[in-house]
């Protein structure tokens, strides 16, 4: 598995690394590893017994985990299981997936994951080192400040020794003085790797020097003298006064900005859409008022003044007025709270929901007969709705002419499902069209809502255009006609 830079030195898994290796070659005197041949450095360990090709006992292990839990007053039943068992709760309480914890604790050893999903678990490894789970949130301040190469060669110098070799070995595919191993991709890794753990180590240091400045190493070089101590201050400088980039900030801002704009979108959208229903509303108001009065419905008188006599009314048994107010009933009508407004019908397939849709209503959405009965076509507004609801009118229209003549529900629908069969909606309404047209239709009953025959100011539902008539713009009613078949 792999592991990131953690937030806080403390508990960096890289930081405590490269402790462990300045450690070892530097105050406890190891002799430097050869990279000459495998078998020279392969059998190193990391953690150490008695000897670097002995591997620390488990043992060993156990017995400096429990002194290390009673310096710090902790009490587990698991001793150096904890770790592993804190980092992946800790994982998946701040989202972690499964497949990622089971990725980097390798608890998931199929040969998927040996040979082929060799990516690293990323989004595990940023929250175990103190991050969010998202890509934009990782930033360290002390690693913005390079340390200068002066330090960094001080710190295993036997790494300058090796890496010319390696270099020189992948320009010739050989090694520049002769040798065994001339493919040994491992040692030019672990180089790579050390040379990354200098930069580390550096940071990492000064930052701690200050909250534990009775660490040992700070008694070896390359952490004493001025060129240290003017990197560390630079380093705590840059830890304490940085802020993150503006990249950074804006790529984590992106989320927020854009659900309010969203929100803002939708805001927008329905406020136009409810003023549009006023606006309609107003219209049709004002057209009926200028139909009645086309109609002569609407009473209009003179009232005129000729020379120096009395006044004289033309009309002296009328109001003198203009009035387009006579017809309450077709006054503007303000726009009803609760009034659905319906963007799309809901999508069906079958006749049977077609029949259900203007009955029983389908998808959430109220029946359309009642909706027409009780709004008209106010319900209706944009071109997509009326569109739909003009192409299945013929169905319904087709419906109600069979269940009029004297059949069921149940007959009408599997009568059009036979016609149908197994053809698309769109298929039958054109075929009912054109059957239409040649005069082969039922008793057919208009979808609408009824007008009655004398248009009066009393209460009752409100009438709708007409679908279909073109530019005649009459109102229709729920009545029947039958057609007859043209004559050859």
């Amino acid at each position: 598995m792999g592991a990131l830079r953690h937030k806080d030195p403390l508990f960096c898994t890289q930081g405590a690394l490269a402790q462990l290796f300045f450690w070892r070659w530097h105050v406890a005197g190891e002799p430097s590893p050869s990279f000459r041949r495998r078998q020279d450095w392969y059998r190193i360990k990391v953690l150490v017994g008695r000897d670097r090709e002995q591997e620390l006992s488990y043992p060993t292990q156990l017995q400096e985990t429990w002194r290390i839990f009673g310096a710090a007053g902790l009490m587990a039943s698991k001793k150096t299981h904890l770790p592993r068992r804190v980092g992946a709760q800790d994982a998946e309480t701040h989202g972690t997936s499964l497949a990622q914890i089971s990725q980097a604790g390798r608890w998931n050893q199929s040969v998927l994951c040996q040979a082929y999903l060799t990516h690293l678990p990323r989004q595990f490894m940023r929250i175990v080192a103190g991050f969010s789970a998202s890509p934009g949130d990782y930033f360290l301040a002390r690693a913005a400040h390079e340390p200068p190469y002066a330090l960094q060669k001080q710190l295993w110098p036997w790494i300058e020794e090796w890496e010319p070799r390696f270099e020189a070995r992948a320009r010739r595919q050989c090694w520049a003085e002769g040798g065994l191993d001339d493919d040994d991709l491992a040692a030019d890794g672990f180089l790579k790797l050390m040379r990354r753990l200098r930069i580390v180590l550096l940071q990492d240091l000064a930052v701690l020097q200050p909250r534990h400045p009775s660490l040992p190493f700070f008694a070896y070089a390359p952490f004493n003298g001025p060129e240290w101590d003017e990197f560390a201050v630079a380093v705590r400088s840059d830890a304490v006064g940085a802020t993150e980039p503006l990249s950074l900030l804006v790529q984590r801002a992106l989320p927020e900005l854009s659900g309010v704009l969203e929100s803002t979108r939708e805001a927008v959208l329905q406020n136009s859409q409810r003023l549009a229903i006023r606006l309609e509303a107003r219209l049709d108001g004002i057209q009926g008022g200028l139909d009645a009065l086309l109609q002569g419905k609407v009473p209009i008188t003179f009232t005129g003044h000729f020379g120096a006599g009395p006044a004289v009314s033309l009309a002296p048994s009328i109001a003198p007025t203009l009035n387009f107010n006579t017809a309450p009933a077709l006054a503007p009508e303000p726009l009803a709270p609760d009034m659905p407004v319906v963007t799309a019908l809901a999508k069906v397939f079958t006749v049977r929901h077609v029949w259900k849709e203007w009955e029983e209503g389908i998808a959430g959405q109220p029946a359309v007969r009642v909706l027409e009965e009780m709004w008209g076509s106010r319900w209706r507004p944009g071109n997509r709705v009326r569109v739909q609801f003009c192409r299945r009118k013929v169905i319904w229209d087709e419906l109600l002419a069979r269940t009029a003549s004297g059949k069921n529900e149940e007959e009408a629908v599997a009568e059009l499902e036979l016609l149908r069969a197994g053809r698309s909606l769109n298929w039958l309404v054109d075929e009912l069209k054109q059957r239409r047209r040649r005069g082969q239709g039922q008793i057919r009953v208009q979808v609408g809502t009824p007008v009655p025959d004398s248009a009066g100011p009393g209460p009752g539902p409100r009438p709708i255009r007409s679908q279909g008539h073109g530019h005649r713009g009459r109102r229709t009613r729920l009545g029947r006609r039958r057609t007859a078949p043209h004559r050859q």
